[in-house]
């Protein structure tokens, strides 16, 4: 337990959600701990981020950073944080989480008890209000929240399963982990109002290639605060969409022929989505919605290869 680990929260245009994740960081029950420290990243908030930091840190004995980048993206941040964190051991949550009251110890002693190089673990829903039912109990939908309630911990392995993942919401590294396999692709993950993904998974699947050591230990809890303006359906479709354009942006077409730009292949992907979702949809089918969200992100991949085309 002697190492020391660096707790970075990257943030952006959410000043009362961040009060939040470091309230409950600066109530860490940490008895004979590791030294630590907090490091926030404000990438480019236009909001009273600045002050809130500063006014948690004359309320805390733990070490608090504030640092500003100002290449926007979750990515950028995130390795800003590496860049500036002291410690042996880098965890990241994200600023709409709220720690268990043991995180900071819990994620230490995982990393030992798995003798892993990375660990991760639950993220769980704080509703804000109740959700509706066609959200509550769709496990499609609760992924796409960053929900990860799998009760068996155990280390990951290539190809990476549906569940458990380790994500960024709750996630620790040992510093090595970025010397040997490098940091988060910039071309991934949020970007200012875009909601692209996967830059914890490609970072985790280059350290699996490795032959490095990722476990997921449910032990380690976090509670993802959601709100009523991603309980709507509208959300979801901007969601879908964004991240099928992200993908695009580091998609392999290497040989295939191309038409605007996109694969031949991605237009009948999206000719097919919409023919069954209009199926689905005229014959008042429930999964209806689960297509019209696979159609989208089909049209936002499509969308991806466009932009890229014009530069």
């Amino acid at each position: 337990m002697a190492l020391r680990i660096s707790v970075v929260v990257a943030t952006y245009n959410r000043a009362r959600l961040l009060a939040g994740v470091l309230g409950a960081l600066g109530s860490q029950k940490v008895p004979d701990s590791p030294s630590w420290e907090i490091v926030v990243v404000d990438n480019n908030s236009r909001d009273a981020t600045a002050e809130v930091v500063s006014a948690f840190a004359t309320t805390t004995a733990v070490p608090v950073r504030y640092v500003f980048e100002p290449r926007q993206g979750l990515s950028h941040a995130r390795n800003r944080g590496i860049q500036v964190a002291s410690g042996d051991i880098v965890a990241f949550l994200d600023d709409d989480v709220l720690p268990q009251s043991n995180w900071v110890t819990g994620v230490v002693a995982a990393i030992h008890r798995w003798q892993a190089d990375g660990v991760g673990g639950r993220i769980l829903p704080r509703w804000e209000s109740p959700p509706p039912v066609w959200l509550a109990r769709n496990q499609r939908l609760l992924r796409l929240l960053a929900i990860m309630d799998y009760e068996e911990s155990g280390l990951l392995s290539l190809p990476l399963a549906r569940e458990p993942q380790v994500w960024g919401a709750n996630m620790a590294f040992r510093r090595e982990v970025f010397e040997k396999v490098g940091t988060f692709d910039p071309r991934q993950g949020r970007i200012g109002e875009k909601l692209f993904k996967g830059e914890e998974s490609d970072l985790i699947r280059r350290a699996l290639e490795l032959g490095l050591r990722i476990a997921y230990d449910a032990t380690i809890t976090v509670f993802h605060r959601i709100g009523p303006d991603r309980m709507r359906k509208a959300y979801f479709r901007r969601l879908t969409f964004d991240r099928g354009e992200g993908q695009a942006q580091v998609a392999s077409v290497v040989g295939e022929r191309r038409l605007l730009g996109a694969p031949l292949p991605a237009y009948r992907v999206a000719f097919l989505g919409f023919w069954k979702w209009t199926q689905l949809l005229l014959r008042r089918r429930p999964e209806s919605f689960d297509q019209e969200l696979r159609w989208l992100r089909s049209v936002g991949e499509l969308t991806g290869f466009w932009k890229l085309r014009r530069g």
